[in-house]
């Protein structure tokens, strides 16, 4: 049984390797594991079936044909639901997950066997079982009669147990709430135990400039083939694309920003010429509990009604709000998306056009951070959860090669405020700006209340106990759009997709998953500085969790146009 269940259970190993994503971990063994990123082409369907055929001859042998196909199918449900949680919970397959998955399937397969081997005994205990409950449910047999038979024979007592602990889970899950998911700190892996050295461009660069014109196509085929490694990490990719264009017939640094992003977008599509011409636009609309009137137990933070979130809402979905129509002048996919809107859909909507309204929505929008948690775990899970699956599907559908993404909600610019102060310590009055206003020029009393606000939504959540600690502070003061936002940056990061980051709730949105994943730096290029004041403390933090893991550091906004709109 031994032998026959180690065979079977290794047998999900290359299953799951050639039907999931294989991704990157972290932890001691990450440069070890690294090695499947490379190898998985290996784990051919001819050699996945040669492991199938041959584990199913050796259960044939030990146990006939019948037995030796219900272990086979054992197996198969145990890779396919395996697989399932693996891409719900880690976005794929890793090391330890293999490992655990084997460990698990040969007590499932000994279990079966087990069964197998007392077919008749347990026939004869189901009935007896049946037996019972039929007497005590007409009355036969009384309850003290059924508990001194359960006593007395131990498969009954077991039994007993099991159904105890099941339903003492099933009550602590309905009362106490699920585990939060786990997010997972990926790291680039690839390469990182087999660095090499970049040492193309040795000499000062007075004399480079003057060998500019020599270098030429040889020049480009050595940076080309460096990107194009896979033993390379990002960080040497970067500096390679770096070196590559300061020999490029221009003055070294003369492009500024736009260096830094072809730097990029090269890095994280280790070619010489980037494409991102499969844009795509996601927008995540949702409603503040710190947003309603006092009357309904708000905090009338925003010079506007909560009822304009949806307002705008309408507006996307009849292609007349600004992001639908640069959008359409700019051949992007738009795509928006109901996390938390107060109220369902209108009939006059269309759901799956342009606006669609997220099976993980939170219903009514967030409560009044200054008076509780403005979400529970289960629904920043979830929200979290919704946005890395819109990336994947936009992926899939469309080919994505780059996200835009962008936010809807009265008082988002309070909540993102709230959460920069919650996550790095640095004083409310430093970060809270006018955000959306009647006038052009702010006004000093809405920025005023909105100190007040967040502030009395720090002293009431202990601000110490959030600092560093991303769950916490989305759970507290957080809203449902920006950990949508999270989620979606963290899959596109995964998934080596490059993000315009556009305004602060974007860019704070980018800050919180910064904390869940650091490797979250490499993919963000900052499209505008805002003119809340919050969003320079935001890349500033950015920037030094990037240099604390020692990635290249993203550059400052490259547009400076006194936006504060929102909608990407």
């Amino acid at each position: 049984a031994i032998i026959v269940t180690h065979t079977l259970a290794r047998l999900t190993a290359p299953l799951l390797i050639k039907t999931r994503d294989y991704v990157d971990e972290q932890g001691p063994k990450y440069q070890f594991y690294s090695f499947f990123l490379e190898a998985k082409h290996l784990v051919s369907w001819h050699r996945v079936l040669f492991a199938s055929t041959s584990s199913f001859i050796i259960a044939l042998l030990a146990y006939g044909a019948a037995k030796a196909a219900v272990l086979i199918v054992a197996v198969i449900c145990a890779v396919f639901f395996s697989g399932r949680y693996a891409e719900y919970l880690l976005g794929g397959v890793m090391g330890d997950y293999l490992g655990a998955t084997i460990c698990i399937t040969e007590v499932y397969l000994l279990t079966i066997l087990t069964l197998f081997r007392n077919i008749e005994d347990n026939a004869i205990f189901v009935n007896e079982l049946a037996t019972l409950c039929y007497k005590f449910s007409n009355g036969s047999l009384s309850l003290q009669s059924v508990f001194e038979d359960i006593i007395h024979d131990d498969r009954k007592v077991s039994l007993l147990k099991f159904l105890g602990v099941f339903l003492f889970t099933t009550i602590w899950c309905a009362c106490v709430g699920h585990p939060p998911v786990f997010v997972r700190k990926c790291v680039v892996a690839v390469g990182e135990s087999n660095e090499v050295n970049i040492s193309l461009v040795n000499s000062n660069k007075n004399s480079k400039s003057k060998e500019n014109n020599s270098i030429g196509d040889h020049s480009s085929i050595k940076f080309g083939a460096l990107l194009s490694d896979p033993k390379q990490s990002f960080s040497k990719r970067y500096d390679a694309a770096r070196l590559y264009i300061d020999t490029l017939a221009k003055p070294v640094g003369s492009l500024g920003t736009l260096e830094d992003w072809a730097a990029r977008l090269a890095a994280i599509q280790s070619t010489l010429k980037p494409n991102v011409d499969k844009a795509t636009c996601l927008i995540y609309v949702a409603d503040h509990g710190v947003a309603k009137d006092k009357l309904d137990g708000g905090t009338n933070c925003s010079a506007y009604p909560q009822a304009v979130t949806r307002k705008i809402f309408e507006g996307l979905e009849h292609k007349m709000a600004g992001a639908s129509v640069l959008a359409k002048q700019n051949d992007v996919f738009l795509r928006v998306i109901d996390m938390g809107l107060v109220g369902d859909m209108d009939e006059s909507m269309c759901p799956g056009e342009v606006v669609v309204s997220s099976e993980h929505k939170v219903n009514g929008g967030t409560k009044n951070f200054c008076e509780g948690a403005a979400m529970s775990g289960i629904e920043v899970d979830r929200a979290i959860f919704s946005g890395r699956q819109e990336v994947k599907r936009c992926i899939k559908e469309m080919g994505a090669n780059l996200f835009i993404f962008g936010e809807v909600g009265i008082g988002n610019t309070t909540a993102s405020s709230a959460l920069v102060a919650a996550l790095t310590g640095e004083p409310v009055d430093t970060l809270c700006g006018s955000g959306a206003t009647t006038t052009r020029d702010g006004n000093e009393s809405s920025v005023a209340k909105k100190i007040s606000i967040v502030k009395q939504a720090m002293e009431y959540h202990r601000a110490s106990n959030m600092v560093g600690n991303p769950t916490a502070a989305l759970k507290n003061v957080g809203g449902a759009e920006i950990a949508a936002l999270v989620g979606s940056i963290l899959e596109a990061s995964d998934r080596d997709i490059p993000v315009l980051a556009d305004g602060f709730i974007v860019t704070t949105a980018a800050m919180v998953a910064c904390h869940f994943s650091p490797n979250v730096s490499r993919v963000l290029l900052f499209a505008t500085h805002s003119t809340e004041k919050g969003q320079a403390v935001a890349i500033r933090t950015i920037q030094n969790i990037a240099r604390d893991n020692k990635i290249p550091v993203p550059e400052k906004p490259a547009l400076d146009m006194n936006l504060r709109m929102g909608e990407a």
